[in-house]
């Protein structure tokens, strides 16, 4: 048993300097999952239903304007949320430099991932 009774009281206080700390981060993956529900659902569903049906009706499906724009919007929060959850891990398991540069490469696939996406479609919606 440690005769050290103050570590507790350490903890405490050290935990209570960073209490806003990652408050807004914290906000923002609740929101995003919030966000992924909805549109998960009305993306499970659509696919079930384009199932079996070829790819022409995949096309014509993702040619709908409001299809395209719930596509493109799952796209971007998905890609987000992503990024928000690998970013989280990365600072809770690594630290030093790498973790900097981990950061950076996981923003950069996410954004490249939402902007192809993203891009797909409006080709897409534009006839190409």
């Amino acid at each position: 048993m440690s005769s050290d009774r103050n570590v507790g009281a350490k903890s405490v206080k050290s935990w209570k300097l960073s209490a806003h700390h990652g408050a807004g981060e914290w906000l923002a993956e609740r929101g995003t999952s919030v966000v992924m529900v909805p549109l998960a659902i009305w993306a499970i569903i659509s696919a079930v239903g384009i199932v079996g049906k070829g790819y022409e009706a995949a096309l014509s499906f993702a040619r709908v304007p409001l299809n395209a724009g719930l596509l493109g919007l799952f796209l971007l929060v998905a890609c987000w949320h992503m990024y928000m959850g690998l970013k989280v891990i990365i600072d809770d398991y690594l630290a030093g430099p790498l973790r900097g540069v981990l950061v950076f490469l996981v923003f950069l696939l996410s954004a490249v991932l939402a902007i192809a996406g993203v891009g797909a479609l409006w080709f897409l919606h534009q006839g190409a």
